[in-house]
C-alpha cells in the first residue's frame, strides 16, 4: 500500500513539473515595440499610412501576442534631430525592447544608440547603410538596387538613351539614385547628362532645370523626391520647358502631392515595392478605403516579426538571430528572405499614375 502511493505522489509530482515546465513555456515575455514615424510635415500621409497597418497588425496578431505586445509611438517629422530625440525618449523613459523607423535618415540617426544597446531595429529604409556592419539594425524594404534595375531594364527596353535626375540629399533616395547611375556606368545604355541634388528645403529648383534643358534632348526626366518638393520639381519642370516623360521612384503614391501636381503625374512609371498581398490589401481598404498602403505592409510584416522572434526569448540576440535566419518567409509583403548584410530581398513593381490620378501597377 505504502508503496502504492509512492509510485502515485511520484507521478503526481512529474505532472505537476510538467504542467510548470508547459505554463512557463507557453507565457511568453511581455515585448514593448517603439516606433518612430513621420506623423507631421510633409511625409505626415505615409506616417498615418504605417501608423494604421500598424494598428492592423496588433489586431490581428495571435490572441497570445495581443496580450503581451505594446506600441509606443513617437513622431520625428521626418527631421533627424527629432528622430534622435524620440529615440532616446523611447529608449531610456519607455525602455522598449525593439525599435521600428521609418526612413533611412530616420534609421541612421539612431543606429549608433541602438547598436550600443543591443536594442533591435528595424528601418523602413533604403540606404544599406543603415544595416551595414550592425549587429541589430535591419532595413526592411526593397533593395536600391532592385529597384533601380527594374526602372533601368524598362527604359532600356523602351530606347530611352538619354536621362536627368534631380534629386534631394536624402540618404534612402540617394542610395536608389546612386544604384541607377552605377548600373548606367556599368551597362552603358543610358547615359546620364544631368545629375543634381538639393537640399530637403529647397522650393526653386529653376536653376537647376534651366541647365537641364539645356542639354536636350532629354529622354526622360526623373525627379526623386519626398511630397512637399515633388510637384513642385515637376511643375517647375514643364515650366521651363522640359517636355520628357517622367520616370522615378517610389514616393509619386502621396495623394496630396498627385493633387498638387494637377495631372502632371499623369502617365509617369516609377520603380517601387511591390503591392502587398490581396488579404492583406482587403483588410486594410476595408478599414480605411482611399488611403495608400505605401509602406504600409512593411510596417505591418515587422510587428508580426518582432512578436514571433520573441515568444521565447526578447533579448537582442535572440530576436536578431530570427530575423537574419528567414528565407522565402511569408509575410504581408510577400516572400522574403534576408540578405548577409541585414537587410531583406523584397519584390518590386512598375506603377503608373492614371488620368485619373489613381496609382495602378504598370501592365506588363
Amino acid at each position: 500500500m505504502l508503496a502504492r502511493l509512492w509510485r502515485l505522489g511520484v507521478c503526481a509530482f512529474i505532472l505537476s513539473v510538467v504542467s510548470v515546465a508547459q505554463n512557463t513555456r507557453a507565457e511568453a515575455p511581455p515585448l514593448t515595440i517603439g516606433v518612430i514615424l513621420p506623423l507631421s510635415g510633409s511625409a505626415a500621409s505615409f506616417g498615418e499610412t504605417s501608423r494604421a497597418a500598424i494598428e492592423l497588425a496588433l489586431d490581428n496578431l495571435p490572441p497570445e501576442d495581443k496580450r503581451r505586445v505594446k506600441v509606443i509611438y513617437e513622431d520625428d517629422g521626418l527631421v533627424p534631430s527629432r528622430s534622435v530625440t524620440a529615440g532616446r525618449k523611447l529608449l531610456t523613459i519607455d525602455n522598449v525592447d525593439v525599435l521600428l523607423s521609418w526612413s533611412s535618415s530616420t534609421a541612421l540617426s539612431l543606429v549608433g544608440i541602438t547598436e550600443a544597446q543591443k536594442i533591435p531595429h528595424v528601418g523602413i529604409a533604403s540606404d544599406p547603410q543603415v544595416a551595414k556592419g550592425r549587429s541589430y539594425a535591419f532595413t526592411y524594404w526593397a533593395l536600391p538596387e532592385d529597384e533601380a534595375r527594374t526602372l533601368y531594364e524598362y527604359l532600356v527596353a523602351r530606347g530611352i538613351k538619354r536621362v536627368a535626375l534631380l534629386s534631394v540629399s536624402h540618404n534612402g533616395l540617394l542610395a536608389v539614385r546612386d544604384a541607377f547611375v552605377a548600373l548606367a556606368a556599368k551597362r552603358g545604355d543610358i547615359e546620364i547628362v544631368g545629375n543634381e541634388e538639393v537640399a530637403p528645403d529647397v522650393q526653386d529648383f529653376r536653376g537647376v532645370l534651366e541647365r537641364f534643358r539645356s542639354r536636350e534632348p532629354l529622354d526622360a526626366f526623373i525627379p526623386i523626391f519626398f511630397p512637399g518638393q515633388l510637384a513642385v520639381a515637376v511643375k517647375q519642370a514643364r515650366g521651363v520647358g522640359i517636355k520628357a516623360p517622367l520616370f522615378g521612384f517610389e514616393t509619386f503614391e502621396d495623394k496630396d502631392d498627385i493633387k498638387a501636381a494637377a495631372g502632371l503625374f499623369s502617365g509617369v512609371i516609377y520603380a517601387t515595392g511591390a503591392d502587398p498581398t490581396k488579404d492583406f490589401v482587403d483588410a486594410f481598404e476595408a478599414k480605411h478605403p482611399g488611403m495608400s498602403y505605401y509602406t504600409g505592409s512593411n510596417c505591418y510584416d515587422a510587428i508580426h516579426l518582432f512578436a514571433k522572434a520573441s515568444r521565447e526569448k526578447k533579448d537582442g540576440d535572440t530576436i536578431a538571430s530570427f530575423l537574419r535566419s528567414l528565407r522565402d518567409y511569408p509575410t504581408a509583403s510577400g516572400r522574403i528572405s534576408a540578405t548577409s548584410d541585414n537587410r531583406f530581398s523584397l519584390p518590386t513593381v512598375l506603377k503608373t499614375i492614371n488620368e485619373k490620378g489613381k496609382v495602378v501597377r504598370l501592365a506588363k
